[in-house]
């Protein structure tokens, strides 16, 4: 089979979409799109600097149950190049969030069709306050813990009854993490 080996860098202009010439913006709407089909409340897209690069961060609750993805471009190989997509002129770099924002509708739309069916498809995006925070105030996501961190946060959550924190709930300050 024809995959990247483990540990290689696999590049932007490597990578499925990148010809695309579908504006971010139409992808970001998509999703929030997306989000309302599936009965998602309370969602939210921002767009900002994430250790010095462009990223998504998509929140949104699903039965009570706050969750987030988060999206970055990937790292071009030349990303000084200019060339053509679609007629137009872009500079890799340039590309590669026009691709981000392919790959970002696509992954939503496929984890979406999977939670339909299996709810605990979403499980690795949700938000456990009971684990911790990032230091901008975001609580850690279950994928984003090891297993001795998840294990860790189980004998405060309930199961069957949401202990999570909803986004409309107010953020604690930086003393109470």
């Amino acid at each position: 089979m024809g995959g990247i080996p483990v540990n290689q860098k696999r590049y932007a202009e490597k990578s499925p979409y990148w010809a695309t010439t579908v504006n971010p913006y139409k992808s970001q709407a998509e999703i929030m799109v997306q989000l309302e089909a599936f009965g998602a409340t309370n969602t939210m897209l921002a767009q900002g600097q994430a250790g010095g690069q462009l990223a998504w961060m998509v929140r949104f609750e699903h039965q009570g149950i706050a969750h987030r993805f988060t999206f970055v471009p990937l790292e071009c190989e030349h990303s000084e190049r200019t060339s053509s997509f679609g007629g137009t002129r872009r500079s890799h770099a340039d590309q590669a969030r026009y691709q981000m924002g392919r790959t970002a509708a696509h992954f939503v739309k496929a984890i979406l069709t999977a939670a339909e069916s299996q709810p605990h498809a979403l499980f690795g995006f949700v938000e456990l306050p009971e684990a911790g925070f990032h230091p901008g105030g975001l609580p850690v996501t279950a994928g984003e813990l090891d297993v001795e961190g998840l294990t860790a946060a189980l004998p405060q959550l309930v199961v069957g009854q949401p202990t999570f924190r909803m986004l409309a709930d107010e953020v604690p300050s930086r003393e109470e993490h």
